[in-house]
């Protein structure tokens, strides 16, 4: 018997025709001329789901387990009004003067914002920014504020606050002359993130801004701290600081790390599921009655974007 006529006996064999049929999970079956399972619009419905559960399970785990999850940073003061005063610059604009008081000022904004668990300008007591400026003692004509969380980087959150309108206004507006940042670290909605903020302000006796000695003295001494928070919901809450310029954050699970792997892993299981359809089609000659190539295309690019919108860090306000 010859070789051809072996195999060819092999292919009609029942039982060796049922013990390869996974094949066509990732094959295009060359009888029902249609994609392989794996490409089917079940299994995109499957893939959605699963993402959706992914997603749930990203939202559920915070509440259970506040902290596991978390933003991995690197962030500075020095960066932040370094790259603010440069967008100034660029629009010949004076440059902004660290203030002692506008970043006391917002060091403590931030940690109101762990301890009462909140992401917005105003508490949900009420407190305004603005209040926590004249708690310091700082009487101003003018006064604004920017707030941003989970950026790995000084620049990435000056970026982002350049390509929203109303925080670029507030970046270039020209009636400040003085500025504050707070960077800290803490537990917010179950996530451990990196806090931002950046306070602007014109003292009313404009004699008292702050001379560049000031700030570089203020550079020296105030650095950034860190706060270890527990959860705004247990009435024993302790903030311990952590005295440091440069907050260095790295925690137990990264989300965007986790993200961009389940993102690559997604995109080229399904690239290759593709590649190799089209490839075994094209050998064998198999002409599909269910092409929609498009249409998976666009579900993969939707899924994935659904990915990144949901998890992916970077939030301004």
């Amino acid at each position: 018997m010859s070789k051809k006529h072996g195999i060819a006996k092999w292919r009609k064999d029942p039982k060796c025709i049922e013990k390869y049929q996974f094949l066509y999970h990732i094959l295009p079956h060359p009888l029902h001329h249609k994609r392989a399972t794996l490409l089917s619009t079940g299994a995109f419905f499957s893939y959605l789901l699963l993402i959706v559960l992914l997603m749930g399970l990203f939202r559920f785990i915070p509440a259970i387990f506040p902290g596991v999850l978390g933003y991995a940073s690197n962030i500075n003061v020095r960066d932040l009004l370094t790259k603010t005063n440069t967008e100034r610059e660029k629009s010949n604009l004076s440059l902004l003067v660290l203030n002692e008081k506008l970043s006391k000022a917002a060091e403590e904004k931030a940690k109101n914002m762990f301890k009462e668990d909140y992401w917005a300008h105003v508490s949900p007591k009420g407190v305004e920014p603005w209040d926590f400026i004249v708690s310091q003692d700082y009487d101003y004509t003018y006064a604004g504020e920017n707030l941003a969380k989970n950026f790995s980087s000084s620049l990435d959150v000056v970026k982002a606050w350049m390509e929203s309108p109303s925080h670029r206004e507030n970046v270039l507006n020209r009636n400040y002359k003085e500025i504050g940042f707070a960077v800290v670290n803490g537990v917010l909605d179950g996530y451990e993130t990196t806090l931002v903020v950046q306070m602007f302000g014109t003292p009313r006796d404009i004699t008292q801004v702050a001379t560049k000695q000031e700030e570089a003295r203020v550079l020296d001494q105030i650095s950034t701290q860190a706060y270890a928070t527990k959860p705004a919901n247990n009435e024993n809450s302790v903030q311990q600081p952590v005295q440091g310029y440069e907050v260095v954050y790295t925690p137990k699970v990264d989300v965007s790390t986790i993200t961009r792997m389940v993102s690559a892993a997604f995109v080229v299981f399904i690239i290759s599921l593709l590649v190799v359809d089209v490839w075994y089609s094209r050998k064998k000659g198999i002409v599909k009655f269910t092409g929609h190539t498009l249409a998976h295309i666009i579900v993969l690019i939707f899924a994935v974007l659904s990915i990144w919108f949901l998890l992916i860090p970077g939030r301004i306000l």
